[in-house]
């Protein structure tokens, strides 16, 4: 074979390699919902970033800034703190529940291992009350199992335990995804495993645990389309319901599980 063929034979290998490369990619596409899969995709890691459980691949300019923000913000005695990730960054809760001391300080893409790296800043100054809700992303971005996410929640328990004995602590229900919509890789099963987990967790630590999750999944245990519009984040009319679910806990003096 002349150099001339060989060139010609590589140059034919790498162009049918490349053809073969692009059909996959494209079937996996197609098979995850097309389009609109791959529109969510690039909008979720333009706003969120993406993470792994050995280290970073790249994090959002926002979840930087809104650290950096909220860590120069103080919270007292008096506060009522909502920690999470986007699903609790989202929502307006100081407005939702008609309460001025409730401080949000929730990130989005947070995981139990970043609320852990930041957890001591917010529990330090020793807050009424905490409302926790994180694991998702452990779920779905890190790959993580129910049993990994508890030891790391365990964690956390701990350290607000030591560092604020006397902070009421609500451990809410992670809560459902719609398969339809989302294509990450959290699934409902393994979200209910988590919250089974979780809701053993809160009673070994003498936490109120809330159970939300089955106030917005659909006959089929997903999270109800009417209450979102990518299968894992929230619209207005879920934020209402879930203030109008946890009102009673944020108000009284002293909350069950529920």
């Amino acid at each position: 074979m002349t150099v001339n063929q060989t060139n010609q034979a590589f140059f034919w290998l790498s162009v049918l390699l490349n053809a073969f490369f692009l059909a996959l990619g494209v079937w996996f596409i197609l098979k995850r919902g097309g389009l609109s899969y791959l529109t969510t995709r690039l909008l979720l890691l333009r706003k969120f970033g993406i993470k792994n459980i050995q280290g970073t691949f790249f994090i959002s300019p926002y979840y930087y800034h809104r650290k950096s923000q909220l860590s120069l913000l103080p919270i007292y005695s008096s506060d009522i703190v909502f920690l999470g990730d986007s699903i609790t960054d989202e929502g307006e809760w100081a407005e939702l529940l008609s309460h001025p001391a409730i401080k949000n300080r929730g990130i989005s893409s947070d995981t139990t291992i970043d609320m852990l790296d930041r957890l001591s800043e917010i529990v330090t100054p020793q807050p009424q009350k905490l409302f926790l809700m994180i694991g998702v992303n452990d779920l779905s971005n890190l790959g993580r199992s129910p049993t990994e996410i508890t030891q790391t929640y365990r964690e956390i328990l701990t350290r607000i335990h030591d560092l604020s004995p006397q902070t009421h602590v609500f451990v809410q229900s992670v809560l459902p995804i719609n398969s339809s919509l989302f294509f990450g890789q959290a699934t409902n099963s393994s979200i209910r495993e988590l919250n089974s987990q979780l809701q053993t967790l809160a009673k070994e630590f003498s936490c109120s645990y809330i159970d939300l999750l089955a106030h917005f999944t659909d006959a089929h245990g997903q999270l109800d389309a009417q209450y979102t519009t990518d299968g894992i984040h929230l619209n207005g009319v879920a934020y209402q319901r879930w203030a109008k679910l946890i009102a009673s806990h944020v108000l009284s003096e002293n909350s069950a599980a529920v």
